[in-house]
Protein backbone atom coordinates (compact mmCIF):
# COMPACT_ATOMS: atom_id res chain seq x y z
CA UNK A 1 0.00 0.00 0.00
CA UNK A 2 2.80 2.48 0.66
CA UNK A 3 4.44 1.84 -2.85
CA UNK A 4 0.94 3.88 -4.05
CA UNK A 5 2.54 6.91 -2.16
CA UNK A 6 5.56 7.38 -4.92
CA UNK A 7 4.66 10.16 -7.13
CA UNK A 8 6.37 8.69 -10.46
CA UNK A 9 4.28 5.48 -9.61
CA UNK A 10 0.88 7.53 -9.10
CA UNK A 11 1.20 8.92 -12.29
CA UNK A 12 1.71 5.74 -14.42
CA UNK A 13 -0.93 4.23 -12.73
CA UNK A 14 -3.46 7.08 -13.49
CA UNK A 15 -2.21 7.43 -16.74
CA UNK A 16 -2.66 3.44 -17.84
CA UNK A 17 -6.11 3.31 -16.00
CA UNK A 18 -7.53 6.45 -18.17
CA UNK A 19 -5.82 5.09 -21.25
CA UNK A 20 -6.91 1.68 -20.58
CA UNK A 21 -4.03 -0.63 -20.44
CA UNK A 22 -4.25 -0.93 -16.74
CA UNK A 23 -6.67 -4.55 -16.16
CA UNK A 24 -7.61 -6.99 -13.85
CA UNK A 25 -6.60 -7.24 -10.32
CA UNK A 26 -4.54 -4.21 -10.35
CA UNK A 27 -7.26 -2.35 -12.09
CA UNK A 28 -9.66 -3.78 -9.53
CA UNK A 29 -7.16 -2.55 -6.56
CA UNK A 30 -6.44 0.78 -8.32
CA UNK A 31 -10.12 1.38 -8.50
CA UNK A 32 -10.14 0.21 -4.89
CA UNK A 33 -7.63 2.72 -4.10
CA UNK A 34 -9.44 5.78 -5.66
CA UNK A 35 -12.35 5.55 -3.44
CA UNK A 36 -10.13 7.17 0.10
CA UNK A 37 -7.39 9.04 -2.11
CA UNK A 38 -8.46 12.53 -3.45
CA UNK A 39 -5.13 13.23 -4.59
CA UNK A 40 -5.36 9.84 -6.58
CA UNK A 41 -8.73 11.02 -8.14
CA UNK A 42 -7.29 14.54 -9.00
CA UNK A 43 -4.08 13.13 -11.21
CA UNK A 44 -7.22 10.75 -12.73
CA UNK A 45 -8.79 14.16 -13.37
CA UNK A 46 -5.94 15.45 -15.19
CA UNK A 47 -5.55 12.91 -17.42
CA UNK A 48 -8.22 12.45 -18.99
CA UNK A 49 -8.94 16.01 -19.12
CA UNK A 50 -5.24 15.54 -21.43
CA UNK A 51 -6.66 13.35 -23.20
CA UNK A 52 -10.28 13.72 -23.94
CA UNK A 53 -9.56 16.31 -26.46
CA UNK A 54 -7.97 13.78 -28.19
CA UNK A 55 -10.74 11.51 -28.11
CA UNK A 56 -12.47 14.55 -29.02
CA UNK A 57 -10.64 14.92 -32.45
CA UNK A 58 -10.11 11.07 -33.35
CA UNK A 59 -13.83 10.08 -34.10
CA UNK A 60 -15.05 6.80 -34.56
CA UNK A 61 -14.45 4.49 -37.98
CA UNK A 62 -17.02 2.03 -38.02
CA UNK A 63 -16.59 -1.25 -39.83
CA UNK A 64 -17.41 -1.91 -43.59
CA UNK A 65 -21.07 -4.13 -43.53
CA UNK A 66 -18.71 -6.80 -45.30
CA UNK A 67 -16.85 -7.61 -42.60
CA UNK A 68 -19.50 -8.56 -40.52
CA UNK A 69 -21.01 -10.20 -43.19
CA UNK A 70 -18.15 -12.56 -43.56
CA UNK A 71 -17.99 -12.99 -39.79
CA UNK A 72 -21.70 -14.53 -39.57
CA UNK A 73 -20.70 -17.13 -42.79
CA UNK A 74 -17.89 -17.94 -41.13
CA UNK A 75 -19.51 -18.58 -38.04
CA UNK A 76 -22.58 -20.40 -39.90
CA UNK A 77 -20.09 -22.83 -41.43
CA UNK A 78 -20.13 -24.88 -38.03
CA UNK A 79 -17.48 -27.04 -36.41
CA UNK A 80 -16.71 -29.21 -38.98
CA UNK A 81 -15.34 -26.23 -41.11
CA UNK A 82 -13.47 -24.69 -38.00
CA UNK A 83 -9.99 -26.36 -39.47
CA UNK A 84 -10.22 -25.38 -42.49
CA UNK A 85 -10.87 -21.84 -41.62
CA UNK A 86 -8.24 -21.10 -39.30
CA UNK A 87 -5.75 -22.87 -41.37
CA UNK A 88 -7.09 -20.51 -44.15
CA UNK A 89 -7.05 -17.74 -41.77
CA UNK A 90 -3.20 -18.23 -40.93
CA UNK A 91 -2.37 -18.31 -44.61
CA UNK A 92 -4.18 -14.94 -45.19
CA UNK A 93 -2.84 -13.55 -42.11
CA UNK A 94 0.46 -14.46 -43.12
CA UNK A 95 0.37 -12.67 -46.76
CA UNK A 96 -1.26 -9.43 -45.48
CA UNK A 97 1.78 -9.61 -42.83
CA UNK A 98 4.15 -9.41 -45.80
CA UNK A 99 1.89 -6.77 -47.64
CA UNK A 100 1.60 -4.36 -44.73
CA UNK A 101 5.50 -5.09 -44.35
CA UNK A 102 5.84 -3.88 -47.81
CA UNK A 103 3.36 -1.03 -47.70
CA UNK A 104 5.42 0.34 -44.44
CA UNK A 105 8.52 0.26 -46.32
CA UNK A 106 7.22 2.68 -48.91
CA UNK A 107 4.78 4.50 -46.78
CA UNK A 108 5.64 7.83 -45.47
CA UNK A 109 6.85 8.24 -41.90
CA UNK A 110 4.33 9.25 -39.52
CA UNK A 111 3.76 12.39 -37.98
CA UNK A 112 4.90 12.91 -34.88
CA UNK A 113 2.63 12.98 -32.01
CA UNK A 114 0.82 15.86 -31.10
CA UNK A 115 2.16 17.94 -27.69
CA UNK A 116 0.06 20.49 -27.73
CA UNK A 117 -3.94 20.25 -27.86
CA UNK A 118 -6.90 23.57 -27.62
CA UNK A 119 -10.36 22.23 -27.72
CA UNK A 120 -12.44 25.56 -28.80
CA UNK A 121 -15.81 26.02 -27.35
CA UNK A 122 -18.84 27.97 -28.67
CA UNK A 123 -21.03 30.67 -26.23
CA UNK A 124 -23.01 27.60 -24.66
CA UNK A 125 -19.50 25.65 -23.97
CA UNK A 126 -20.29 23.13 -26.40
CA UNK A 127 -17.11 21.61 -28.64
CA UNK A 128 -16.97 23.32 -31.64
CA UNK A 129 -13.05 23.42 -32.68
CA UNK A 130 -10.17 21.12 -31.72
CA UNK A 131 -6.38 22.54 -32.42
CA UNK A 132 -3.40 20.27 -31.87
CA UNK A 133 0.03 20.52 -33.10
CA UNK A 134 3.22 18.87 -32.47
CA UNK A 135 6.53 20.09 -30.90
CA UNK A 136 7.82 22.81 -32.95
CA UNK A 137 10.73 22.95 -32.51
CA UNK A 138 12.17 20.39 -35.35
CA UNK A 139 9.44 21.22 -37.64
CA UNK A 140 10.77 22.66 -40.96
CA UNK A 141 7.14 23.30 -41.81
CA UNK A 142 5.80 24.36 -39.19
CA UNK A 143 1.79 23.41 -38.73
CA UNK A 144 -1.61 22.65 -36.75
CA UNK A 145 -4.34 20.49 -36.97
CA UNK A 146 -7.76 21.68 -37.44
CA UNK A 147 -10.93 19.59 -36.41
CA UNK A 148 -13.99 21.28 -37.06
CA UNK A 149 -16.51 19.18 -34.57
CA UNK A 150 -19.54 21.66 -34.79
CA UNK A 151 -22.39 19.29 -36.21
CA UNK A 152 -23.23 21.97 -38.48
CA UNK A 153 -21.41 25.02 -39.22
CA UNK A 154 -22.14 27.82 -41.19
CA UNK A 155 -19.79 31.10 -42.63
CA UNK A 156 -22.29 34.40 -43.49
CA UNK A 157 -21.78 35.36 -47.18
CA UNK A 158 -19.00 37.66 -46.75
CA UNK A 159 -17.22 36.53 -43.44
CA UNK A 160 -14.42 34.59 -43.26
CA UNK A 161 -13.07 32.90 -40.08
CA UNK A 162 -9.93 33.51 -38.70
CA UNK A 163 -7.98 31.52 -35.97
CA UNK A 164 -6.23 33.94 -33.24
CA UNK A 165 -3.28 32.65 -30.70
CA UNK A 166 -3.57 33.70 -27.39
CA UNK A 167 -0.51 34.50 -26.04
CA UNK A 168 0.37 34.39 -22.07
CA UNK A 169 0.13 37.74 -19.99
CA UNK A 170 -1.49 40.89 -21.46
CA UNK A 171 0.26 40.54 -24.60
CA UNK A 172 -2.49 40.92 -27.58
CA UNK A 173 -3.70 38.09 -30.15
CA UNK A 174 -1.28 36.50 -32.98
CA UNK A 175 -3.35 36.30 -36.23
CA UNK A 176 -2.54 32.58 -37.58
CA UNK A 177 -4.66 32.47 -40.58
CA UNK A 178 -7.70 31.99 -41.90
CA UNK A 179 -9.75 28.58 -41.87
CA UNK A 180 -12.99 27.20 -43.96
CA UNK A 181 -15.20 24.98 -42.03
CA UNK A 182 -13.99 21.87 -43.60
CA UNK A 183 -13.52 18.90 -41.41
CA UNK A 184 -10.16 18.38 -41.13
CA UNK A 185 -7.91 21.16 -42.02
CA UNK A 186 -3.83 21.43 -42.48
CA UNK A 187 -2.82 25.30 -41.48
CA UNK A 188 0.66 26.05 -41.63
CA UNK A 189 2.05 28.81 -39.96
CA UNK A 190 5.14 30.91 -40.08
CA UNK A 191 8.28 30.14 -38.12
CA UNK A 192 8.19 33.37 -36.51
CA UNK A 193 4.85 32.56 -34.83
CA UNK A 194 5.64 28.33 -34.43
CA UNK A 195 8.07 30.12 -31.51
CA UNK A 196 5.54 30.88 -29.24
CA UNK A 197 2.92 28.05 -29.97
CA UNK A 198 4.56 26.32 -26.76
CA UNK A 199 3.82 28.80 -24.60
CA UNK A 200 -0.01 29.80 -25.63
CA UNK A 201 -2.00 30.23 -23.39
CA UNK A 202 -5.34 29.74 -25.16
CA UNK A 203 -6.46 30.44 -29.20
CA UNK A 204 -9.90 31.90 -30.41
CA UNK A 205 -11.46 32.47 -33.80
CA UNK A 206 -13.28 35.04 -34.94
CA UNK A 207 -16.33 36.42 -37.78
CA UNK A 208 -14.13 38.61 -39.73
CA UNK A 209 -15.08 40.65 -43.03
CA UNK A 210 -14.29 38.22 -46.44
CA UNK A 211 -10.41 38.21 -46.09
CA UNK A 212 -9.43 38.81 -43.13
CA UNK A 213 -9.51 41.08 -40.05
CA UNK A 214 -8.34 44.81 -41.86
CA UNK A 215 -6.58 45.53 -38.68
CA UNK A 216 -4.29 43.16 -37.60
CA UNK A 217 -6.73 42.26 -34.31
CA UNK A 218 -9.88 40.51 -34.01
CA UNK A 219 -12.79 43.07 -35.08
CA UNK A 220 -15.86 40.82 -35.23
CA UNK A 221 -17.39 38.53 -32.66
CA UNK A 222 -15.59 35.62 -30.73
CA UNK A 223 -17.67 32.74 -31.30
CA UNK A 224 -15.22 29.70 -30.40
CA UNK A 225 -12.22 29.82 -27.87
CA UNK A 226 -10.57 27.34 -25.45
CA UNK A 227 -7.55 26.84 -23.46
CA UNK A 228 -4.58 25.24 -24.78
CA UNK A 229 -3.26 21.31 -23.10
CA UNK A 230 0.26 20.52 -22.91
CA UNK A 231 0.23 16.56 -23.74
CA UNK A 232 3.93 16.20 -24.29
Amino acid sequence: MASHKNPQLREKLASEYVIGTLRGRARARFQALLRYDPGLRQIVAEWEARLTPLAVAAGEIAPPTRVWRAVAQRIAGGATKGLAFWRGLAVTSTAFVLILAAFIGLAPRPEPPMAMVAVMSDDKGEPALVVSWPPMKAMRDPYVRIKVVQEHPVMAPGTTWEMWMLPRGKAAPVSMGLITIDADQTMRIKPTLAERMEGAYGMAMSVEPEGGSPTGAPTGPVIFKGQCVKIL
